[in-house]
């Protein structure tokens, strides 16, 4: 009898048996795999299948007169290696079953794995080795290669192996930075590291940044330094930037460092990009005020007058003469006192008594307050929203 004959009715018998232990079970239940989608279904079943296929022939090999290969692993990580580097491992392939087992190399993902079969034919109980070569040629950052084997195993006609590992960066640095925030012509200042794993020294030649008033120097630190953990760091330096925006708002943009290897046979370059915002030169302060939605008075009757008092406060230079500089509707009047603390002032925000009906609390028609300094509208300035209605009593 052939041994795929022999496979089929241990199969079956198997299945037979089962059945006849299952049949005095009146009521059946059976449960989807749980986080498998319906889409899959039919994929996880198949896997789970030819598990159970391969543990029946582990367990039955004697019987089944089959080759059966076994890997103790078929992944292998070589860590960090230096760029350019070569590197080998040699993967062990037992036959477990109780016939010959034929090898075969197959394809590799790339020109840069080599894979070398020690011997094409096993007897039972034979082992050899698959030595898997590795050439990490310009490659970057994190890799993973594979070569196939291929085997008369039923069950595992086709064998991967993995090689992985981390290449030797000759420059980290961050991908982005963000300075702290500050007010308008003030200087922001951060900074941040960067590091070689293959050079145990460069030079930082030069940083380039449209930032305004930028500056910058470098400065080395030591392989203790917390921030190298886990970098596996040659030679690292901190890098101080800094900045004097002018103008209020949000920014952003890149820099890019010029770096030179401590032979000075190679520059390599890197862009940084950068964020930062300014905080606006003034801001209010009430506890009926919104940060986004402003001041919401609700709806006011005519027939006597109301107040709201705020507090307005400079960011940066509180030198700066501040005054009211519009306001919407034109029935509220608005004045700015200054307060003991420089940089602040309170502002009255009147609605006289017998005001016209006047409405302002719609999205396309709302009032608004606006102050900062006659002389520098543009960028020392600040304002916010007024939602409300002032309306006539019937008499």
């Amino acid at each position: 009898m052939s041994p795929s004959s022999k496979r089929t009715l241990l199969l079956v018998g198997s299945l037979v048996a089962m059945i006849t232990a299952a049949s005095g079970v009146s009521l059946s239940v059976h449960y989807k795999p749980y986080g498998v989608p319906d889409v899959l279904r039919a994929e996880y079943e198949k896997k789970i299948a030819d598990i159970k296929e391969r543990e029946f022939i582990f367990q039955n090999a004697d019987k089944l007169n089959e080759a059966i290969a076994y890997l103790p692993t078929n992944t292998h990580d070589f860590g960090i290696m230096d760029p350019h580097g070569t590197a080998s491992h040699q993967f062990e392939i037992h036959n477990k079953g109780s016939a010959p087992l034929a090898l075969k190399m197959g394809t590799t993902t790339c020109k840069c794995t080599a894979g070398k079969l020690g011997s094409s034919l096993l007897q039972p109980g034979e082992q050899t080795t698959i030595e898997l070569t590795w050439n990490t040629g310009y490659k970057v950052d994190k890799y993973e290669q594979s070569a196939f084997l291929f085997t008369n195993d039923p069950t595992l006609p086709e064998i991967e192996l993995k090689v992985k590992g981390e290449i030797k960066g000759e420059l980290i640095s961050p991908e982005k930075i963000t300075f702290p925030q500050t007010n308008v012509a003030e200087t922001t200042h951060t900074r941040f590291v960067i590091c070689s794993q293959a050079w145990t020294n460069f030079e930082v030649e030069n940083i380039e940044c449209e930032a305004e008033d930028f500056a910058w120097y470098a400065e080395p630190i030591g392989q203790n330094d917390p921030r190298l953990a886990d970098k596996h760091s040659a030679h690292a330096v901190e890098i101080h930037v800094f900045t004097t925006p002018l103008e209020k708002g949000r920014f952003s943009g890149n820099m890019e460092l010029r770096v030179r290897s401590q032979d000075g046979t190679k520059t390599v370059v890197r862009t940084v990009a950068y964020s930062a915002k300014t905080r606006s030169p003034i801001s209010f302060y009430s506890r009926d005020i919104h940060f986004q939605d402003g001041l919401d008075i609700g709806t006011l009757t005519n027939n006597k007058s109301h107040q709201f008092n705020l507090v307005v406060r400079t960011n940066g230079d509180t030198s700066r003469k501040i005054e009211v500089l519009d306001v919407e509707p034109k029935i509220i009047n608005a004045t700015l006192t200054p307060l003991k603390t420089p940089g602040n002032f309170r502002l009255s925000l009147k609605i006289p008594l017998n005001s016209p009906t006047t409405i302002f609390n719609m999205a396309e028609k709302h009032g608004y307050v606006q102050v900062g300094d006659p002389a520098d509208k543009n960028q020392f300035s600040n304002w916010f929203p007024i939602h409300g209605a002032v309306v006539e009593l019937s008499k």
